[in-house]
């Protein structure tokens, strides 16, 4: 998850603009691990890969190294907290950047330059990031995000027509450019209203809170792992399970959630008193449309939108690693998981699963093959210090 606070409010961000009226401009996008991955081309120059981020309020050069190739200024630092809420991060801004991300132009934009690459996001996307798409290019404008067509688009509001058909509007408010709505969470025969953050930059379905409320409460049920790759590192927490969530027309029953407490140095009025984040893998079971200057949210479902939610059932937390983003390492077993029982361990490079070589299956594949039915039997090669073990297990259910 990759939203952030600033300390300092940037004196300029004119966003994408669009000359014609009527005009709809549209992104390509691809989706890698639950992220959305746009190409960028910074001051008419290399064309580079950020994810696009409705929970970040600035645009974020992640890659300090490129920032003079692409012929980049920058002069005074900022601080910003980063993902996990607690930990400064130094930044500088550059001020008139010109952006191109698809048909969207921004000529005259302010970015962060991040001072060091706090972010490493590679390892969880499995390719090559330099950065975030923040709501400062789009904040004026309406903004569609297209999960089966992979197709982003903006226009201006004026020129917006409320959509038919199967369309629902969802209340929703949008303070410092990121969209909130409201929320039942059922748990433990108990309902409580919960203010969430749309993040598009958040690679699962929910995220709470659990210090923001006395009505939030863990479920019985529970293990500890990292929750979430952002700003300043590996998010950790716990993960468990909701008995339902609702908003508007809307419900998600037994949907993952995971589970984290806000550093008690943060005032919940700077992240607008939320509760938690409503991630990338529960939004994409939507076509989104967000009207950020008349504050309309409106969601068509897909097919199923409500489908049962997976995870994995192994024990292994994964990444990419190596020069090329082609290494596929443990990066935790949780205990008394079966791939923990079965003998695998931190740093093991993932070799093969059931006979097919990672490089045929990529993270993606993978993890898809450690979320199948309880009882799957699961054979894994890795690599260990130069030799090669192979571990068998079955899956089960963890949360």
């Amino acid at each position: 998850m990759l939203n952030i606070l600033a300390h300092l409010t940037m004196s300029q961000s004119f966003g994408f603009i669009i000359k014609e009226k009527k005009d709809v401009i549209e992104i390509p996008f691809e989706i890698h691990n639950n992220f959305i991955v746009v190409q960028v081309i910074i001051n008419k120059s290399l064309p580079l890969k950020f994810i696009f981020d409705t929970g970040a309020e600035h645009t974020i050069l992640s890659k300090n190294i490129i920032a003079s190739a692409l012929r980049l200024s920058y002069d005074r630092p900022i601080k910003i907290i980063g993902s996990d809420l607690n930990k400064e991060i130094v930044a500088f801004v550059s001020t008139n950047v010109h952006i191109r991300v698809g048909d969207a132009v921004a000529p005259t934009q302010d970015i962060l330059i991040l001072k060091d690459d706090y972010f490493k996001i590679d390892e969880y996307v499995g390719q090559e990031i330099h950065g975030i798409i923040g709501a400062d290019l789009f904040r004026n404008l309406v903004l569609k995000i297209d999960y089966r067509k992979n197709i982003i688009s903006v226009q201006q509001s004026r020129d917006f027509k409320k959509p038919r058909g199967k369309w629902k509007e969802v209340p929703v408010t949008i303070e410092k450019y990121k969209p909130y709505i409201v929320a039942n969470a059922h748990y433990n025969d108990k309902i409580s209203k919960i203010k969430l953050l749309i993040d598009s930059g958040a690679s699962l379905s929910l995220l709470l809170h659990t210090n923001t409320s006395e009505d939030l409460e863990l479920p019985e049920s529970l293990i500890k792992g990292s929750v979430g790759k952002g700003l300043g590192g590996i998010l950790e927490g716990f993960l468990g399970r909701l008995n339902r969530l609702e908003f508007g027309d809307f419900y998600f029953n037994n949907i993952v959630a995971n589970y984290q407490d806000i550093s008690e140095s943060v005032k919940l009025e700077s992240v607008s008193k939320r509760n938690g984040i409503l991630g990338g893998v529960l939004m994409s079971r939507f076509d989104i449309i967000i009207d950020y200057p008349k504050e309309k949210l409106y969601l068509l479902p897909h097919r199923k939108y409500n489908k049962k939610f997976k995870y994995d059932k192994s024990g292994l937390e994964l990444i990419i690693s190596g020069t090329q983003l082609k290494t596929i390492l443990v990066y935790n077993v949780l205990d008394n998981s079966p791939a923990y029982e079965a003998g695998i361990r931190k740093d093991d490079q993932i070799m093969s699963v059931n006979y097919a070589h990672y490089n045929l299956l990529n993270l993606k594949g993978v993890n898809r093959k450690l979320t199948r039915k309880v009882g799957k039997k699961i054979r894994i090669k890795v690599k260990r210090k130069g030799e090669i073990l192979v571990f068998k297990f079955k899956l089960r259910e963890l949360i």
